[in-house]
């Protein structure tokens, strides 16, 4: 008797593969005058240009005394977008200034940029230690070339047959509810001797990298106070106001020339707390009230703190005003 054979059923196969697009751009941030910006100490930054990729803005943050680590220096890949999300990776590579070629220092694998504490690009405050960078021969002419090659990563967009209503968030309500009453405010600032000034640590490490620095190191305990003496009273308060309401406050009893003054000293400390959207809104504020008697002041106001737009903006002010007298 022959043996009985088992049926096989062999099934049609069909495979579908979805596959992210990405877009891909190179930035060369070419950092000249090394030695002096060497000077700036520790967690203090220059950006480079503003430059897109996958239709969002980014930019690179040099820290040439290092972030956290003074012995090194620091790169940081910073989305600018407000609002955005999006999955991205970076490589940052050093540039041999003989040979034109790049030598790659650190790779961020794929993750989510948003604009929040995570739109910088981690693992990069050990960028470089200063002396091996110095040693190597990067450094050429005063100059450091640094080359970021950003991935981003492109999704299908999922329509919804029935799009979901999502409630308004209030987020900004209870914040402003928590700068007006000050409740649970656990740290004080004196501001060229006047006393007063409340805030949250949360909140300000939140908003600004340099007070998370200052939190992480322990220099802001509870119930402490910091004393502040580079800035104006109304100039601090107009930054708490920012910090907590994400806009500029009114100063609806300020004359132009006032606003203009308070305008500039927030673009510093905008700088110092490393607050880059305030410092973005600060420098377009500036932009729209050029005139002939300021300029000069704004011009290197734009140049003391790497305001690329702004120093454009003012040197195009003075080549017309130049024109307009020929």
């Amino acid at each position: 008797m022959a043996a009985s054979r088992a049926m096989t059923t062999v099934l049609d196969t069909a495979t579908s593969t979805c596959t992210p697009e990405t877009v891909q751009r190179k930035h060369v941030f070419d950092i000249r005058g090394y030695s002096q910006h060497k000077l700036l100490g520790p967690n203090t930054y220059i950006s480079s240009g503003p430059f897109a990729v996958g239709g969002y803005d980014w930019n690179i943050r040099y820290f040439p005394g290092g972030y956290l680590k003074p012995k090194y220096v620091s790169v940081y890949l910073e989305l600018l977008t407000a609002s955005a999300r999006v999955r991205a990776s970076c490589d940052l590579s050093i540039v041999n200034q003989r040979t034109g070629v790049a030598s790659l220092v650190s790779r961020t694998p794929p993750m989510v940029f948003s604009s929040d504490l995570t739109r910088f690009a981690p693992s990069t405050a050990k960028f470089k230690k200063r002396s091996k960078l110095e040693a190597s021969g990067f450094v050429q002419g005063d100059r450091l070339v640094i080359e970021c090659v950003v991935t981003v990563f492109m999704y299908p967009t999922v329509v919804r047959t029935t799009p979901e209503v999502e409630p308004p968030s209030d987020l900004h309500r209870d914040l402003a509810k928590l700068y007006e009453s000050k409740a649970g405010a656990d740290v004080g600032f004196v501001v060229r001797g006047q006393q007063g000034f409340s805030a949250h640590l949360t909140v300000l490490a939140m908003r600004s990298p340099v007070f998370m620095a200052h939190l992480r190191n322990g220099r802001m305990g509870f119930s402490g106070c910091f004393t502040i003496n580079h800035m104006q009273p109304e100039v601090f308060e107009a930054l708490l106001y920012y910090i907590y309401m994400d806009s500029l406050p009114a100063m609806p009893d300020m004359d132009a020339d006032r606003k203009r003054e308070i305008t500039m000293d927030l673009l510093e400390a905008a700088d110092r707390f490393a607050i880059q959207r305030l410092k973005l809104i600060c420098e377009s504020a500036l932009s729209k009230t050029l005139e002939a008697n300021t300029v000069v002041t704004t011009l290197t106001l734009a140049e003391k703190h790497h305001c690329q737009k702004l120093r454009e903006d003012c040197l195009e002010f003075i080549a017309s005003s130049v024109d307009q007298m020929k």
